[in-house]
Formats: structure tokens, sequence, C-alpha cells
């Protein structure tokens, strides 16, 4: 990924140094689930060095378990720029629009906004402005992020529609004869899918930076700024355009952004204070089954609760087992055994010997956390990025195996597995419908009874699927032509997959350390999951 961090200026003040040690000890506590990811496991150091202070207001503008609507429209960041809380005008709260199982606001494209205290952002002087955007129209220009004033807004974030591109522009004055710096994105952006961006004003510098996906893709030099103290901050709207579409974790900084604000901090970087950090581009993990706590299953119409492994996430999701499903040693502790025997090895037992078929999917409960009813659903929204990582062995004899998909109607819309074409491969497969046109991302397999650790991604903004074996990339294959986003709304499988025809695919081995993430794991970040999980 490229980081492009040159244009940046990392400069800060005591005070901003003052406020980074009281942010570490409340870091822990207002990380959203990306912290929940692997690199972020563990434990954070107690040194504080200078490095970038963080942001001075926060906004997750979403709901998920262990955080309500309320919570979502706080200022997670009150000790540091002052407590600026959003209200809200006609916004509406959309079930699953950034991840199953959670809420997201949603702004109406007429009517619906939110906004904050004008404390919470001063456009005169050094400033960025981060958030996660999905827009679903058009047919007019929109500005998801402005900053008021008694004339026109002194900033004004969104989409023109003259250019087809993301746009950012400041006045050089609030009234009339305003001179007006913008910046606009190379890339057009894509409607209905989940994209970041971020504006850095740089006051010494004069210079005004637009960031897509943390890439700069426009930056404009001799910029005046201004700023009206009384004038709100506004999510949803500008002077005259209004967002359509969802906005999620907003973020307001008194200072440039560096490139490793979007590709995280690591306890072993230089000037990192020694903990882990995520960076703004960082999946969210809506799954995660390390098996421990895992059941087998003897038989499934007895007590669904003895065929289950629980998520480790908040989503608190189950895998259900089907009979015949078996916990065993796995690639660290303990992993899921799946085959076509039943595991019990007494004769006098009346499944002794019994031919089983043997897969696990996901299910999450419809009912109260005391009295649970599980329902079998999917884990992730299949029309955004999406990445899947996973350790595996396998019987090579037993030929094509799937280790995870996830149904849509009567195929699956994607299967990593294996292959023995070639002399034997792992493939991921993504399908563009029910038809044929797939495309695929291969790589040779080799000692297939032994563990290894896959990584599998799409990438929906760039149209492409990445592989990774080990810890390496086994290179990027682009999304056939008639590949266009669509949710499956069939349950993540672990041991097959679904054809017009049925079930097929079984997988004969194990399975261990299953991780879902909505979103795309850089190469870095697969490499150090992988260096982290292995033994």
């Amino acid at each position: 990924m490229t980081n492009n961090s040159s244009i940046f200026n990392p400069a800060q003040g005591p005070a901003r140094r003052a406020a980074l040690r009281l942010a570490v000890a409340l870091t822990a506590a207002l990380l959203p689930l990306a912290a929940a990811t692997t690199a972020d496991a563990k434990p954070r150091a107690t040194t504080t060095l200078d490095r970038p202070a963080p942001a001075t207001a926060k906004w997750f503008l979403e709901a998920y378990p262990g955080i309500s609507q309320a919570q979502g429209l706080a200022d997670q960041q009150p000790a540091l720029g002052g407590d600026t809380p959003l209200t809200g005008a006609n916004i509406a709260w959309q079930d699953d629009a950034r991840f199953v199982g959670g809420q997201t606001v949603a702004f109406d494209g007429t009517s619906s906004y939110l906004s904050t205290s004008p404390s919470a952002l001063n456009t005169a002087g050094t400033f960025s402005v981060a958030a996660w955007v999905r827009l679903t129209d058009t047919s007019v220009s929109r500005v998801f992020a402005s900053k008021a004033s008694a004339g026109q807004a002194t900033l004004s974030v969104g989409y023109d529609k003259a250019s087809n591109r993301w746009q950012v522009q400041m006045p050089s004055k609030t009234g009339k004869g305003a001179k007006f710096s913008i910046a606009r994105s190379t890339s057009a952006p894509q409607v209905g899918l989940w994209t970041h961006l971020a504006v850095v004003h740089d006051a010494p510098a004069r210079t005004l930076t637009l960031l897509v996906d943390g890439v700069a893709e426009a930056t404009v030099s001799n910029v005046t700024a201004v700023n009206d103290p009384s004038g709100e901050v506004r999510l949803g709207r500008g002077d005259t355009a209004w967002w359509q579409g969802n906005l999620a974790d907003v973020r307001v900084y008194d200072r440039a952004l560096v490139g490793q604000d979007f590709t995280g901090w690591f306890a072993d970087d230089p000037a990192s204070g020694g903990f882990n950090e995520p960076g703004l581009l960082r999946p969210w993990q809506v799954g995660g089954w390390n098996f421990e706590a895992a059941t087998p299953c003897y038989e499934e119409n007895l007590d669904p609760t003895l065929c289950s492994a629980p998520d480790s996430t908040a989503f608190g999701r189950q895998l259900a087992l089907t009979q015949g499903s078996f916990i065993d040693s796995g690639h660290r502790d303990l992993g899921l055994t799946l085959d076509d025997t039943h595991w019990i090895d007494d004769p006098s037992d009346p499944h002794y010997g019994e031919a089983t078929r043997e897969y696990a999917r996901t299910q999450h409960n419809v009912g109260e956390d005391w009295n649970p009813v599980w329902q079998d659903g999917p884990v992730l929204r299949t029309d955004q990025s999406f990445t899947v990582a996973t350790w595996v062995r396998l019987d090579p004899a037993r030929g094509a195996q799937t280790v995870i998909s996830q149904d849509d109607a009567d195929h699956s819309a994607f299967r990593l597995g294996y292959e023995p074409d070639n002399g034997g491969q792992w493939v991921f497969g993504v399908a563009a419908g029910a038809d044929d046109a797939a495309t695929y991302a291969t790589t040779p397999a080799t000692g297939v009874d032994q563990w290894h650790h896959l990584v599998a991604v799409v990438d929906a903004t760039h149209r492409q699927v990445r592989l990774y074996v080990d810890g390496t990339s086994a290179g990027a294959a682009g999304l056939n032509a008639a590949w266009q986003p669509r949710q499956a709304p069939g349950a993540l499988l672990v041991g097959r997959s679904t054809t017009p025809a049925g079930p097929d695919g079984w997988l004969y081995g194990q399975v261990d350390d299953l991780g879902v993430y909505q979103g795309k794991l850089s190469d870095a970040d697969v490499q150090r999951l992988f260096t982290e999980q292995k033994v």
C-alpha cells in the first residue's frame, strides 16, 4: 500500500504530547472492534514516546454489541478536545450497512444530518478529518462533512457531480469574493462501496490534501483558510448539498495525518510508544473461532449448545457443528476435525463406525442471551471488501476440498480450498453468479497434510482478489468482468461448499484459528498475523 507519508508534517507541540499521555490510558477502552484483531492482541506497554497525537474528536456513528446508538453519537475522545457529542435531525439507523449484526447512521440526502460544537474543528489551523463513507446516490453533488459559518462553509468534503470525483474545498473568506482551494480525487467514487476518505490541511505549508483509502490523490498549494468560531461542525450536509448514504468512524485531528495513522502502529515500530494500535484502514474482525471452548457433536438433536464453537468477538455468533464433528488437538491448542466417520470409538455405542457428513455453519442468536434461539445466517457482507484467514491441514488423497465458503442460494459466493489439479493447488474462487463466470486465484500446494496458514482477500474497490499462504502473497487476480457486488444471504460454511447439484467439496482434515474480517488485510497485516500465530 502506498503511504505517501512525505506530504505530511508530523510536528507536534508539548500540548499534543500531554494529550497523548492522557489518551494512552483510554485507548484500549475506546478502540472499535478493529482492536480485536490478532495484531492488537499483545499487551500494551506503558512506555510513552513523542509520537503523533490521537484524534481530538471521534464518533463511531455505529451501534453493535456493547455499543448503543447513544454511544455511537457520543464523542469518544472527550478528554482531548472537549466533549463534542453529535445531535441528529431525521437520521436513521440502518441494519447491516457496514457489517452484519451492526447498525450504521444513514442519511436520506434531503434533510438528515448531525452536528456538534464549533470547537470540534478549527479550519484556519492545521487539521485532518477522516471518515469511512458510503455514497448511494450520485444524481447531484453531495457533502458529508462541513464547517458552517455566517457566510459560506469554511470546509466542504464530499462528491462533485460535474467531475464525478471526491472533492474537498475551502474558501479564502466567508463572504463574497472568496477564492476556493479545491482538491479532487483521481479515482471515481463507486456507488454503494465503503471508501475511506481523509482531508489534511497543513496551515504552515498552506497545502490541502485529499486521500482515498490512505493514498494521497490530490494536493493543492497556496491555500488561504478561514474559520468561523461560531460555525457548527456538520456531518451529512453542507450549505445546500446533502449526503445520501452512510458514514462511520469519523475522526478529527489537530495535526496532519502520517502514514502509520492509516496502516497502524505496532509495538516494534520506531516511535510507536511500545504498543500496538490499529490503523484507520484496518478491517473489523466480525468473527473468530479458535475452538478452545468448542464441544464435539454426538447428536445434533440433543442440544445445539453441545455441537458448537463460540465466537470470540463481541458479535457472539457460533459455529454449529454437524453430527460426528470432533474437537481435537489443533494447530496451537484445540482445532476442528472433520472426516466421514463418527468420532465415537466405543464399539458398543450406536454411533460407532457411523458414516457422517461433517461441516460447520455460522448462526446468530435471535432470542435472548439467557434463552438463545440459534438461526443460520451470514457473517460477511460479500458485496463489500472482506478477508478470511485460517489454519488448515488435510488429506490430499481425498481430492478437491473446501475449507471456507459462504452460501448464496444454490451456489457458494466464494470458496477457499484445495484442488488436486496441477500437482495440487490452493484455490480461492469468487463467483460472479450461479454460472461459471468466476475469478480464481491459485498457488501450488505442497505438504498439505501439514498445517498451513491461508488468507483470502476480496478487494471490492479495486476489483481484485488476493491469496496468501503462510504469510506470503500468491499474487492478485482481477475480478471477472461479470462480477458485481452482491450480498450472499447464506451462512459461512467450514468444511464444504454448495453447488446447484448440492453440497460438495467435503473437507477431510483440520481447521484452527479461523478469523473473518470485514475489509482488507494488507500484506503487512497478513505477515504479522502469520508470525504471531505460527508455532
